[in-house]
């Protein structure tokens, strides 16, 4: 029996409790968990060390990224290569990292030289052909699948050599192409997702690209256009129609600079969408008769066009497809009364004429015809039966589709039996088929219905391409690529869509990857080499490796880190490295420093894709602490373009996949959890991100970025949990503080270490440079010396017991050459020494002060900030995500407002429009969109709240400054940027809320059908985002004015036809929002309220009541003239309505402090003049002329200022 001496007993409770707690640590310390000083876990330690020691620095040529894997796996990694290789993708992408580490460049399948694009201008291009046009400067656009499903333009962007000697397989499709690519290029299949295509099987469905040339029978009804065949939609659309998108969606043009699209090189088959340009119809008539012009003074022109005529008529199948063509054309025409009469009469001149000249040419007209009718038609029923044989095969002739349902049939036995189809095949079928040849031939179905293109019976029997088999080649070939943006798939000639790279994707194999250290990355490795830090063995003990790197880089705030060990999770965000500097500069002239002073220079974390972040308290607590929650928003902005609303997102939250957000904002508007989205587009290029998001006509743009915000991860929180090893062993929660603190402590033992390391090094070279110079100044007793020893040796032996040199000293004397002993060799042996001595004194005196070593530090800091820092990407916003409040970063002013009906605002200085004077031209206050009006102006404090009135009853509210400042000239912003109004909806009345407002305030509201209603303010402290209703209106009303009141004041309304009425505000009591109102003046049919103001009670003194005429007529009336009456009258006069002045459309009450108006045209031009220059006139007064209007203008509005 074997011995068991060794054999201990144990409780297995205890074993396990040890080995888990082994295995935690094991994992905290080799894997998970990165450390404080230099914010590395192992892995990305070995990656970086691995690089340095390959020789791999910013400026070395790249090297494959399986060499490197290998490498780091042979040396330092006992794990699997997935580990190493992905992390070090990690560390090249500028999206995971707001500091990439390693500079990587790669691709994701690429193709043989001699494979074809299809070009949108017509022709068939192999990489090869495309490299070089690229050289030479030339564009180039293909075919490519969009968000949608359909098939759109894109430019063709760097096509390049992507690998050298590449391994190659061979798909072959159904119609007999081959393509040769790398084994992991991707597919496009027919639903839209992709197969590498060594995955591809037999009968696999792909993307097909179909095109035909346009005949008159098809719906664009034009002959020689090329048409593209979209899957999706199952139907065919010109291909300059797709090139015309392009130039819209890149705004080479607007859509109204003309309806036609015209091929500039007036080459039909050329649609690149250079070759495409917008134009009216006269325009376009007129350059094609001017090239049609010049093309005839060639002669060669016109004997070919001779030439092609005549060869064309001489060919029976054309003159019989014209002459049944002219045929339908005449008896379509002949079915219109005004067509017969006038042909009629026509062919009856040209008979007459025509029979008049030839005499012989009537008698044998009149001879024959008289024959045949008198045999033929005497009988009735012959008649009717010729008719009716005629008919029938006049029918059969135009609708007969026999021959080509027959040869469609033998074509889909073809493919069923073989794959693929070809001449030989289809006629060995056809004769099984039919036997009798009743079937038509192969040439003969080809050309007359499929225009000689296999590929449209493919689309019309399969409506795809399908594999038939694919080969591992023996051979290999360097491969080539291209980029497309935003889609990032693209057309080959075989009729197929393939893959380009697309945010998501994992990266390629390593064996088409390369790499090398960044820049940045060599200042986390800089000095390793100066015993900075200690090393340790590899896992196998044949090498060493370091335990940290010695990094004057605090990469753990500003690349932070994120990772998962046994019962704990780290989470620490970026930062912005010059703000980080600048806070370890600032702790270190003040060690007992705050969070919050700390903060003045860290504002918050620093994503690399940009984006917001919210609340300055909470970013303050997770410092404080180490842990928190911040809110993270992408920017997304509302915007008008030619065809409705867009919400343009151009930045996105961290760690947001940008295809997947655009993917599961598709999904909740397929399961309808989302509505009002139209079309979801990435448009993402070179220059940054950008999605666009359509809306309907009806969506509230508003609501739908809420809905955006609250539904997706447009909106999402950073949790930190800022846990890190520290000394390399004990995690430990640290605040920023506690972070800087730690890596500044780490900064000092390298910088002590590497100034022991230089002062050792110095000491040494010193003490042997002291040998030197001895030796120097007895040189004749050295030599001597030298000479009588009998070896090396002795010569050692005897320098040292002789002159009492140590052995560093007596090894370099005899190594020293001859040349030593010239003058300026022992001149720089002694500049060298006292080189040495003074760096050795520095050296000595900096170990010495601690405060010195922090000095060299913050130098360092400095050197670094200078090469690195780069400016912030992550807005912060100081206030909560809820209260938005942006007050203290705006200036209290007074500012001008101007809206339009077409719900355009704009804020601008009241100072911009110059005062005029009265009976003046005026000048452009606004640029209105066409139709558009200006409906409001008024003037308001930048910290007011806004309550916006509409015609429906509904008001909504804002605050005044985040409606943006404009130029005078601008259009403005659309107002629904700030509120969720419905399209269909009109701002009617505007009322600024002053944030310091005293007293009991009430809303007076007035109809356009003369029905008021007061509310108390304070009914509307809180009004929510999506509005809410404060009147109950009837049909065919609509809410026109809201007024500000006390509740002693006195109302005044006036009417359209010229009556007016003034009550006191006391005859309407305080109602509620859902109240209906009451009626303050009786009005006509016709007759409509369009103004109503307030005075105050008691006080008619200097009070006038100012109304204004359509075609620029106004006057002043002293509102003393107007009794207080009761409300619900019909009123007095308070204008004399005539033709020259027009309705009234608008009436204020005015004082001494309204010193202007502005008045406003319904096409936007604005006069502003002095009130006082304005007549007082009696009631039954026509006015005197304010404004000039044109014949087809008038006036929209008046407002005091």
């Amino acid at each position: 029996m074997a011995e068991t001496t060794n054999i201990k007993q144990r409780e297995i409770t205890e074993e396990m409790q040890q080995s888990y707690l082994e295995y935690a640590m094991s994992v905290i310390v080799g894997r998970a968990l990165p450390d404080v000083r230099d914010g590395l876990k192992p892995v990305h330690r070995r990656i970086l060390y691995s690089m340095h020691e390959m020789g791999l620095r910013p400026g070395a040529k790249y090297q494959k990224s399986a060499k490197v894997v290998g490498y780091i796996l042979g040396n330092y990694h006992p794990h699997g290569d997935a580990a190493a290789y992905e992390s070090m993708v990690r560390m090249a992408q500028d999206f995971s990292l707001r500091y990439p580490l390693v500079d990587g460049q790669g691709n994701f399948g690429c193709f043989t030289k001699d494979t074809k694009v299809k070009l949108t201008d017509g022709r068939d291009v192999s990489f090869g052909e495309l490299v070089e046009e690229d050289k030479q400067g030339k564009e180039n656009y293909t075919y490519t699948v969009n968000g949608l499903g359909l098939i759109s333009v894109a430019k063709i962007i760097k096509p390049r050599l992507t690998i050298k000697d590449a391994e190659l397989v061979k798909v072959v499709l159904d119609n007999g192409e081959e393509i040769r690519s790398t084994p992991n290029h991707l597919f496009m299949l027919k639903d839209g997702s992709y197969k590498e295509v060594q995955n591809l099987s037999l009968g696999d469905s792909l993307m097909p690209l179909y095109q035909k040339i346009s005949e008159k029978t098809d719906r664009l009804n034009r002959e020689g256009y090329i048409l593209i065949y979209q899957p999706r939609k199952n139907e065919w659309t010109p291909a300059h129609h797709l090139a015309d998108n392009y130039n819209l969606t890149h705004k080479k043009y607007l859509k109204n600079t003309g309806r036609v699209r015209h091929h500039v090189d007036f080459n039909k088959l050329n649609n690149n969408p250079g070759n495409i340009a917008r134009m009216c119809w006269g325009d376009h008539w007129k350059v094609h008769y001017a090239h049609a012009t010049e093309q005839h003074k060639d002669p060669e022109y016109r004997k070919k066009i001779a030439e092609g005529r005549n060869k064309y008529w001489a060919n029976p199948i054309n003159k019989a497809k014209k002459a049944k063509e002219i045929s339908d054309r005449n008896i379509i025409n002949w079915q219109d009364e005004k067509y017969r009469e006038k042909m009629r009469k026509f062919l009856s001149e040209v008979n007459k004429k025509y029979i008049f000249e030839h005499p012989e040419k009537r008698e044998e007209l009149s001879l024959r015809l008289t024959q045949t009718l008198r045999r033929q038609w005497q009988n009735p029923a012959y008649r009717a039966f010729m008719r009716e044989k005629i008919i029938k095969g006049n029918k059969n002739h135009t609708n007969n589709k026999t021959g080509k349902l027959k040869f469609l049939n033998v074509c889909k036995e073809v493919i069923k039996r073989h794959n693929n189809l070809d001449e030989t095949k289809y006629e060995q079928v056809r004769m099984e088929l039919y036997p009798y040849g009743m079937a038509t031939l192969w040439e003969t179905g080809l050309s007359k219905y499929y225009q000689n293109n296999p590929n449209l019976i493919y689309q019309e029997l399969n409506g795809n391409h399908k594999v038939v088999r694919v080969e591992k080649l023996n051979t290999k070939e360097d491969v080539y690529d291209l980029t497309i943006e935003g889609t990032h798939n693209f057309a080959l000639s075989s009729g197929v869509f393939v893959h380009n790279s697309i945010d998501g994707d994992s990266a390629a194999a390593y064996r088409y990857t390369e790499a090398r250290l960044a820049p940045i990355a060599e200042d986390l490795l800089s000095d390793i080499d100066k015993d900075t830090v200690d090393f340790q063995d590899n896992y196998d003990a044949s090498d060493k490796e370091p335990t940290v790197l010695p990094t004057k880089v605090p990469n753990l705030l500003i690349n932070g880190s994120m990772g998962i060990a046994v019962g704990m999770a780290t989470n620490i965000p970026p930062h912005n490295l010059g703000e980080v500097l600048d806070a370890l500069a600032y702790l270190i002239d003040n060690g007992d420093a705050k969070v919050d002073e700390l903060m003045q220079f860290v504002k918050g974390p620093d994503f690399p894709t940009g984006g917001v972040i919210y609340n300055e308290n909470d970013i303050h607590n997770a410092y404080a602490t180490g842990r928190g929650s911040i809110v993270m928003r992408g920017k997304a902005e509302i915007v008008e373009g030619k065809k409705g609303f867009q919400i343009i997102i151009a930045e996105v939250p961290y760690q947001v996949n940008k295809a997947e957000l655009i993917k599961h904002i598709a999904d909740l508007v397929k399961d309808k959890k989302m509505d009002g989205i139209k079309d979801i587009r990435d448009e993402s290029d070179k220059d940054g991100l950008r999605v666009a998001i359509d809306l309907k006509q009806d969506a509230f743009p508003r609501k739908v970025l809420n809905q955006l915000f609250k539904y997706t991860e447009l909106q999402k929180s950073f949790h930190f949990n800022m846990l890190a090893l520290v000394d390399g062993i004990q995690p430990q929660i640290l605040g920023l503080k506690g972070l800087l603190e730690k890596f500044i402590d780490h900064r000092k033992e390298v910088v002590t270490r590497r100034a022991k390391y230089d002062l050792a090094k110095a000491k040494d070279r010193a003490h042997i440079l002291e040998g030197l110079k001895r030796a120097l100044d007895h040189i004749d007793e050295i030599i001597a010396l030298i000479r009588k020893s009998e070896s090396k040796e002795d010569a050692f032996n005897n320098l040292i017991k002789k002159f009492k040199f140590s052995d560093k000293q007596a090894a370099a004397i005899l190594e020293m050459r001859l040349q030593a002993l010239a003058g300026l060799e022992r001149k720089k042996i002694n500049d060298e020494l006292k080189e040495k001595q003074e760096l050795i004194a520095y050296l000595e005196n900096l170990l010495a002060s601690p405060k010195k070593i922090l000095g060299v530090v913050k130098d360092e800091l400095k050197s670094l900030r200078d090469k690195h820092a780069d400016e912030r990407r992550t807005r912060v916003v100081k206030s909560p995500l809820k209260e938005m409040g942006e007050e203290e970063l705006v200036p209290e002013e007074d500012s001008l407002f101007m809206l339009t009906r077409g719900g355009y605002i704009k804020r601008i200085p009241p100072d911009v429009l110059k005062a005029q004077k009265r009976g003046g031209k005026g000048l452009i206050g606004i640029a209105t969109k066409e139709e558009d009006v200006v409906s409001q102006f008024f003037v308001a404090n930048t910290h007011d709240n806004l309550l916006f009135f509409t015609n429906s009853g509904k008001v909504f509210q804002t605050k005044a400054y985040e409606v943006p400042e404009s130029s005078r000239q601008s259009k403005g912003k659309a107002i629904v940027n700030f509120l969720q109004v419905s399209p269909s909806e009109v701002i009617t009345a505007v009322i600024p809320i002053p944030k310091d407002r005293k007293g009991n305030l009430y809303l007076f509201m007035a109809t356009t059908r003369g029905i008021i209603k007061k509310v108390d303010m304070e009914s509307f402290v809180a009004v929510r985002k999506s509005g809410m209703f404060v009147i109950k209106l009837n049909q065919g009303d609509e809410l026109g004015w809201v007024l500000t009141t006390s509740g002693n004041d006195q109302i005044i309304l006036v009417t359209s036809g010229g009556s007016a009425i003034r009550f006191k505000e006391k005859d309407v009591r305080p109602m509620g929002r859902s109240a209906a109102g009451v009626i303050g003046i009786r009005l006509d049919k016709e007759e409509k309220v369009v103004g109503a103001d307030v005075s105050p009670s008691g006080a008619e003194k200097g009070l006038y009541v100012l109304a204004i005429m359509k075609k620029g007529y106004g006057k002043r009336t002293d509102l003393k003239f107007y009794k207080v009456q009761k409300r619900g009258g019909r009123g007095i006069m308070t204008a004399k309505i005539t033709s020259k002045t027009g309705d009234l459309v608008s009436a204020h009450v005015t004082s001494e402090e309204n010193k202007e108006l502005i008045a406003v045209s319904r096409k936007g031009q604005v006069i502003r003049t002095s009130i006082e220059s304005i007549s007082i006139l009696s009631r039954a007064t026509q006015g005197v002329r304010i404004m000039r209007v044109e014949t087809d203008d008038g006036l929209a509005l008046v407002v005091m200022v």
